[in-house]
């Protein structure tokens, strides 16, 4: 389902020396030309360390990098609605994560489809990641989304909590079950699990503004290029909901 970018962290060239273009974050939905080219990095991605033939759509919008106009990362995204359930519940069960939160009927998105390009040095997959999660951060805040679910193995996790992502796990929900998908993501001994982030929270908020201010101490510029926007949004109407948002919600 998701590729490992932890084996994409690990196999990546460390002799790739970093550009100083121009890192272009896409921020699309699904018939946007990027979200197909972020799709297409994803799908041999997803090949080539999974052995994954076919990548579940039913995506809303897309997190797309690139650079000197190669696409280097994906991120896709899944918005919850009464008429479409989330790809995890279809082997994690319904509403899931309501036995890790008081406050569970809220709005919810599920993230996956996660690749980076696997000739990139190690400091540029860095970056890509921090890209990635400030782009998806983006477009959680223009749909209000206040909770995110993913379906990773351990391994990715240590290198998204090594960014300072407040990530949770589900402990109660662990064996995913149904008509799993047959590819090596899927048939490890150990199952892949699912894990929460509150995306709006005061504490992904300072690690993604850390991660713009980083990249600049670095000198790497970086563009962020929406095409999913709210024109008549005012400046006193958005503090307003960043102000509010930005108060989590509580663990059960």
């Amino acid at each position: 389902m998701q590729a490992s970018i932890a084996n994409v962290f690990k196999e990546a060239s460390a002799s790739n020396q970093f550009t100083t273009s121009s890192i272009e974050v896409h921020l699309v939905d699904t018939n946007d030309i990027f979200y197909k080219r972020g799709r297409l990095l994803a799908e041999k991605v997803y090949h080539e360390v999974w052995n994954t033939e076919h990548l579940i759509d039913g995506n809303d919008y897309a997190v797309v990098i690139s650079l000197e106009g190669e696409v280097i990362g994906n991120m896709n995204l899944q918005v919850r609605s009464p008429q479409k359930l989330l790809k995890s519940e279809k082997f994690f069960g319904r509403e899931h994560w309501k036995y890790n939160f008081d406050e569970y009927n809220l709005p919810i998105a599920e993230i996956s489809a996660f690749a980076i390009s696997r000739h990139l040095s190690l400091d540029l997959s860095r970056l890509v990641m921090m890209s990635l999660i400030a782009g998806m951060q983006n477009i959680c805040r223009l749909e209000a989304i206040k909770l995110i679910v993913t379906v990773q193995h351990e391994s990715l996790m240590r290198i998204l909590k090594s960014l300072h992502l407040p990530f949770h796990k589900n402990q109660m929900v662990t064996i995913p079950q149904g008509n799993l998908p047959d590819d090596d993501y899927w048939n490890r001994q150990k199952a892949p699990g699912l894990y929460y982030i509150q995306p709006l929270s005061l504490e992904v908020v300072e690690c993604c503004y850390s991660y713009l201010v980083y990249m600049t101490l670095k000198g790497v510029s970086t563009a962020f290029l929406p095409r999913t926007q709210k024109a008549d949004l005012s400046y006193s109407t958005f503090r307003k909901s960043w102000t509010h948002n930005q108060q989590a919600f509580v663990l059960s």
